[in-house]
This record gives C-alpha cells, structure tokens and sequence, in this order.
C-alpha cells in the first residue's frame, strides 16, 4: 500500500506523538558549527547562565525546524523512492518558536494531518502540523509548523524518472 494510500482518511487526526529526545549541548554546538550560527544564548553555556535571560543556553529555531524530517520519518514518512512512490519536502507555510527550548530539554513531536489536496494525477500535497512540547512545559508548544509534503505516485513516478 502507498503511504499516501495509508493516511489518506486520515484528515484532521493526530498521525503520531514520538518519543522524547534530549536536547544535548553538542547536538546545538554542531549545528552552529554547519551552519556558522554562533550567537552566545546558543553555544555559550557560561554566558548564558550569567546573562541569558533562562539561565541557560537555548537550541536554535532552525535547529528545531531541521528536526522535523527525523520525526516525520519516525512516524512512518518514507524517506527513500520506494515501489511507485517517493516523497520530498515541498516547503513551509508557517513556523512559529513560540518558547526557547533549553539545553536539557526532553523534546517529543506531535503530528496531525492537516489536509491533502490533488495537485494533478499522481501528485499530492500533504499538509502536516507539527507541534513540538517538552517535559519541563507540558503540553504548552514550543514550536507550531505547518509543513507540506509532495507525494509522487504511480504514472507521474515513472514519467519523473
């Protein structure tokens, strides 16, 4: 079955809450480290806990955002060609950090399906909400993102080759 097939009914349901992942100091410091975004509330532990206004260094947005395709996969998402169907990242309606996550922080991804539309024959676009929480918050987001997804099937696979 494609997985397009699979969550087709789907509309308006929560698909998947994932399991915890730590927010590490070095995961941060890596992603400054590719992306050449060093800023002190992220990867200065020291001034962070003297200056920082939570006492503590903070993951960046877009680290967060970068995350998303880790938890999609873990929720069933294909992440490689397979049979007749591939998926790819089609773009970002809305990204919203509305609470820094820190350091330490227990992380988990809450994924809703949103909406499918037919763009044409064998091509959907998949609209997903991702809501992001941690244990120190609760259920309060730390990040909200509305996230499209194209799905290529079938006779527009094969024509993509």
């Amino acid at each position: 079955m494609r997985f397009v097939d699979s969550i087709r009914g789907k509309v308006g349901e929560e698909l998947f809450v994932s399991d915890w992942l730590p927010i590490t100091q070095v995961d941060v410091d890596v992603f400054a480290a590719v992306t050449r975004d060093w800023d002190y509330m992220h990867n200065d532990p020291k001034w962070a806990a003297e200056n920082g206004p939570w006492g503590t260094t903070i993951a960046h947005g877009f680290y967060l955002l970068s995350l998303v395709p880790y938890f999609k996969c873990q929720a069933g998402f294909p992440t490689i060609a397979n049979n007749d169907e591939y998926i790819v990242n089609y773009g970002v309606d809305k990204v919203r950090f509305v609470e820094p996550v820190r350091i330490g922080d227990n992380l988990r991804a809450r994924i809703r399906l949103l909406d499918m539309n037919a763009k044409k024959p064998g091509r959907e676009l998949v609209r997903t909400g991702i809501v992001y929480e941690t244990e120190r918050c609760g259920d309060r987001p730390h990040m909200v993102a509305d996230m499209l997804t194209l799905c290529v099937y079938g006779e527009a696979y094969t024509d993509a080759r």
